[in-house]
């Protein structure tokens, strides 16, 4: 049994979490320090740190190593960097607000869960659709057939 792609897969695994909880405690600190409530805080801390980490993966972790990895790692690093950047506010801005509008302080349960899945996937989204040609139906492969086409 050939252990390295799974020890590879592993420490991905493992330094895809360390990076979330640490942009988590880091984000929430922040928002708390300005006088956010900790439940709107926390609230837009995941909705920005989930969607911006699923973007990152998508890009640098083995585990999902496919045609679609390989392409974004070919994109700049500036451009990717602003795609993870603009997943993140989306996501947070929509927690925050689906915190201040639907939730309240002592919200918890099933409610804060929908708020947070829609911010994390209207977040996501945004990266998938700056990254279209990546994502599309069809995979990667099409984007490079279609442009082999000749009008």
């Amino acid at each position: 049994m050939n252990w390295s792609p799974f020890a590879r897969a592993f420490g991905a695994l493992v330094g895809v979490g360390a990076l979330a909880v640490a942009l988590f405690a880091g984000l929430v600190t922040a928002l708390g320090a300005v006088g956010v409530p900790r439940w709107t805080a926390t609230s837009a801390g995941a909705g920005a740190v989930v969607p911006a980490v699923l973007a990152l993966a998508d890009a640098y972790t083995p585990l999902g190593n496919n045609d679609r990895t390989q392409l974004l790692q070919e994109k700049r690093a500036g451009a990717l960097a602003v795609d993870v950047a603009l997943t993140g506010a989306v996501g947070g801005v929509l927690a925050a607000l689906g915190a201040v509008a639907v939730l309240g302080p002592e919200t918890a349960g099933l409610v804060r869960t929908a708020v947070l899945a829609v911010a994390v996937a209207v977040g996501y989204g945004v990266f998938v659709a700056r990254n279209y040609d990546v994502y599309r139906p069809g995979g990667p492969v099409a984007a490079v057939d279609d442009a082999e086409v000749e009008p």
